[in-house]
């Protein structure tokens, strides 16, 4: 089996020189008020509607072992994690050009593998249309791709190395609220938190970060790698928690495996 879907040429184009940006963003995990946080990890100018393969890990609020615990290496799930694993299958309704890859429950975090098809693409599960409320079939941005790509071009290294105006961020920042990946992981935070917060009687409570952590998959190599990486986190679940690994940010994700 091939990796599943090869990005279009602009965008591989981009994967292969963003590393080389001043600007791109750097994931970490801060303490602030005793709370680990996110700080902004979402790549810069990137369409998040664009074809291609995201590792996405979303943790639970203050790391909490909300979703069940580990034992012998295997996961057994809480009430609260059985409403995640539920949940779980039905992203492919969320959207028509989504596809479940793998994906993992931990006691305070998920890690997941969310393919997007190309723009014509539909899953054949997902009803006619955009569930997720982003409009049209591309997310609502398929109109503004060259603006993103515009903006990207203007900081890479061959072009001016300013960096983009208040205006440019406040209009690629709304874009990028109307892109499938966000729009899709907004939806299942919502789903889930709304059930959890049924069976514990806590209405309104946050259950995840407000932040989550994502990877673009690059190419074949990378997509096998982060693939067992997801299938075996729960046997080396004690492991990481040994070596004082934070998980949903580099240091106990992608970077560790590439």
């Amino acid at each position: 089996m091939n990796f599943p879907v090869v990005v279009d040429k602009i965008h591989e184009f981009y994967l292969h020189n963003i590393i080389q940006s001043p600007y791109q963003y750097q994931s970490t995990m801060t303490l602030f008020n005793n709370r680990f946080r996110s700080e902004p990890n979402r790549w810069q100018w990137w369409n998040y509607s664009a074809p291609g393969s995201y590792f996405i890990t979303v943790c639970i609020l203050d790391k909490h072992p909300l979703l069940g615990q580990i034992i012998d290496g295997e996961m057994h799930l809480s009430e609260c994690g059985a409403i995640v694993a539920q949940q779980f299958p039905l992203i492919a309704e969320y959207h028509p050009r989504v596809r479940l890859d793998e994906w993992v429950i931990m006691p305070d975090h998920i890690h997941c593998i969310i393919t997007l098809g190309d723009y014509q693409h539909h899953n054949g599960i997902a009803v006619a249309g955009d569930n997720t409320g982003g409009g049209d079939n591309g997310g609502g941005v398929v109109g503004v791709v060259d603006k993103i790509h515009e903006f990207y071009l203007r900081l890479s290294p061959q072009q001016s190395p300013d960096p983009p105006t208040p205006d440019e961020i406040k209009q690629y920042r709304k874009m990028r609220r109307r892109m499938i990946i966000p729009m899709v992981i907004g939806k299942f935070k919502m789903q889930t938190s709304k059930q959890i917060n049924l069976l514990m009687n806590t209405p309104g409570q946050k259950n995840w970060q407000h932040d989550y952590h994502d990877h673009v998959i690059r190419n074949s190599n990378e997509y096998w790698q982060i693939k067992q990486y997801i299938i075996n986190n729960p046997r080396k679940w004690w492991d990481n928690r040994d070596n004082n690994n934070i998980d949903g940010n580099d240091r106990n994700g992608a970077s560790s495996l590439l």
